[in-house]
């Protein structure tokens, strides 16, 4: 009966535990999607340059099959405008440096 207890404790403060993480992971989400918003608005939109899958392709230097790989995993995240994939120079360097840390670049 004793160690039925301390399961139960250790589950709650495991729950407890997830449920901060899960806080955390908003926050943090929130605070990204600030500080995107932030360097968004030092240029003006006409200023910005599009980038076309074919770019962000040659750019990368990587194959269409790469290129879809890529935007499945969630490393690439296009804008689909006029059913085209198109980028921002600025999300791409932040799709390259999270690339490198998942050691795919």
């Amino acid at each position: 009966m004793h160690l039925s207890i301390l399961l139960h404790t250790l589950i709650d403060k495991i729950e407890k535990l997830t449920e901060a993480l899960l806080l955390i992971c908003k926050l943090l989400s929130l605070l990204t999607a600030a500080s995107r918003g932030k360097k968004a608005e030092t240029r003006s939109l006409s200023e910005r340059k599009l980038w076309t899958h074919l770019d962000v392709m040659r750019y990368l230097n990587i194959s269409l099959s790469t290129y879809k790989r890529r935007v499945k995993e969630g490393l690439l995240k296009p804008m689909t405008l006029t059913g085209d994939d198109r980028y921002f120079e600025e999300d791409l360097t932040e799709a390259m440096e999270r690339s490198r840390i998942k050691g795919k670049v």
